[in-house]
């Protein structure tokens, strides 16, 4: 038999026990005293017996009353904890964002995000986890991370994205390097120098691939630098070893003393960053705080790129 339980009737009881009146209970519920009589009334009649036994000058519970008393009292501790527990949630007083990241978004736009969304929901929590973008796309579709600041170069069934920024790739060298004179820079001008290219599997190497494969010849470029972290290109370029072709989203964290930029003209030179997640996957309340954040952040992070790279 199911049982048409109400909260309220109930919470009545446990405040009318608690407190020895009806008359301070119905205080603390928020009712008038006879709303709060109806509700112990409702409750005797349902159960079929008395809770309480009253007189003009006195309340006590009956024999049924201390029973239903003492079963009653911690389930709806609990039933009231988890619900505290949910709407906190809810409203982002505590919780964690799982976020996948690329390398270039996870400290040109996850950091100050984070700080952020520090101010206003200081009880969250997050784990970042960096890396390429095809790795990213398989963490999604294994549910291992809630979203990505990712590129989803071919949106399939799964996965879904919402825009966040458009990033453009740039040709980093030394200072006094040939194409600090060149006013614009296109990928086939890259060919008579040196390169250092990210490792495939970053979206970067993949759209330079891409841009190989359409030349006539349609040879591989191999580079003379095959590197896996943004840090260690620039570090190599600044040496002179050759050029390396950064996301311009990273150039605002990067050490660019001694190095120059240009964003590299070139169709397919562009990139569209988002935050992908499973289609068939809600985003938590945190992780949609953080996306708000997110949004707020990245007008002056574009801004601050698009000075670092002519």
């Amino acid at each position: 038999m199911t049982l048409n339980i109400k909260y309220r009737p109930v919470k009545a009881f446990l405040l009318a026990a608690e407190h020895g009146s009806f008359t301070h209970a119905a205080s603390v519920l928020g009712v008038t005293q006879p709303s709060f009589t109806v509700l112990i009334q409702d409750l005797e009649h349902q159960l079929g017996l008395r809770l309480f036994e009253r007189s003009t000058r006195s309340m006590a519970l009956t024999a049924a009353g201390r029973e239903f008393l003492a079963r009653v009292q911690r389930p709806l501790a609990d039933i009231e904890e988890a619900y505290r527990s949910v709407l906190d949630l809810s409203a982002a007083r505590r919780g964690s964002v799982i976020l996948g990241a690329l390398p270039s978004t996870a400290f040109a736009l996850v950091a100050p995000a984070l700080q952020a969304l520090r101010c206003v929901h200081p009880a969250l929590g997050a784990r970042v986890i960096e890396a390429h973008n095809d790795e990213l796309l398989l963490l999604l579709r294994s549910n291992q991370i809630e979203c990505a600041l990712a590129t989803l170069p071919d949106p399939g069934s799964d996965l879904v994205s919402q825009p966040v920024i458009d990033d453009v790739f740039c040709a980093v060298f030394a200072r006094g390097h040939a194409l600090q004179a060149a006013r614009r820079v296109l990928w086939r001008d890259l060919l008579a120098h040196e390169l250092i290219l990210l490792s495939r599997g970053s979206s970067v190497r993949a759209q330079f691939d891409r841009a190989m494969q359409r030349r006539a010849t349609g040879s591989a470029v191999l580079p003379r630098y095959d590197v896996t972290h943004i840090l260690t290109a620039a570090a190599m370029a600044r040496r002179g070893l050759g050029v390396a072709i950064l996301p311009r989203l990273a150039l605002p964290e990067l050490d660019m003393d001694g190095l120059s930029a240009r964003a590299i003209a070139s169709p397919g030179a562009r990139r569209s960053i988002g935050m992908v997640h499973r289609r068939d996957r809600v985003l938590s309340p945190a992780t949609q705080r953080f996306f708000e954040q997110l949004q707020a952040v990245v007008p002056a992070v574009d801004a601050l790129c698009a000075r670092l790279a002519l």
